[in-house]
């Protein structure tokens, strides 16, 4: 049986149902002209207002009449919309419906989290590798001018991390002799004697001693205060309390 154009179907249904286009159009929420419009096929509705008017009236046009839209696509987006993330997530683990599909998203998936771990790992190893800043300290006058210089060598640091604090060190006047590196078999340091030479006369050596992971917070190394009034403006050794 051909089935009815949609306006043609809804004058049918509307008188069946006893209500005026004013009365559909109120409870639709829509303009009476839109209704109008649609009886006397002057306008295609969307699907939305279809589905709108079916829902008011308590019948289906889109099974019962030619409105132009597949049934079937139109009740499966009604039915993705109401789909939850969770839903979602137990249909992913779902392996009895595309099984290979599914195992290769969720393979693709661990690989990509495993990859975020491992990178995060690395950021944070090389952080700790790689102390230049923390482990040497250089304070400020209200003028800029440097107030205090305190390098700290640590197990922590690596070849690369030193040649840093060298480099930083030159730069404000202060030349490091490194007599005597050790590093361990992660490329840590091990342990370090050292000479510091100041450009206006101090100067001094020290040594860590066997530096581990048992002590990598120990703070060897020296410092060199500029204040005019320091009673101690140079010095070598641990430096956890000076």
């Amino acid at each position: 049986m051909r089935k009815l154009d949609f306006g043609t179907k809804l004058i049918e249904v509307r008188k069946a149902k006893g209500l005026t286009q004013e009365e559909v159009a109120e409870r639709c929420k829509i303009t009476a002209r839109t209704i109008q419009r649609i009886e006397s096929g002057k306008v295609k509705p969307r699907a939305f207002t279809i589905k709108l008017i079916s829902e008011t009236l308590g019948f289906d046009f889109f099974m019962s009449s030619n409105t132009g839209y597949d049934v079937n696509t139109e009740n499966q987006k009604s039915k993705l919309k109401n789909r939850t993330v969770l839903w979602y997530m137990k249909d992913l683990f779902n392996l009895k419906t595309n099984a290979m599909k599914k195992i290769s998203i969720l393979s693709a998936s661990l690989l990509t989290v495993v990859f975020i771990f491992v990178s995060i790992f690395r950021t944070n190893a090389q952080s700790e590798n790689n102390q230049s800043h923390k482990s040497l300290i250089i304070q400020l006058n209200e003028d800029k001018s440097i107030k205090r210089i305190e390098a700290a060598f640590t197990h922590n640091l690596t070849l690369d991390s030193l040649i840093q604090i060298k480099k930083e060190l030159q730069v404000r006047g202060i030349t490091v002799h490194y007599k005597k590196i050790e590093f361990d078999v992660h490329n840590l340091l091990l342990s370090l004697d050292c000479q510091v030479i100041c450009n206006d006369g101090f100067s001094g050596s020290f040594g860590t001693g066997m530096l581990s992971a048992q002590n990598r917070n120990r703070r060897t190394g020296f410092y060199r205060d500029y204040s005019p009034n320091s009673d101690s403006p140079f010095g070598t050794g641990g430096l956890d309390n000076k």
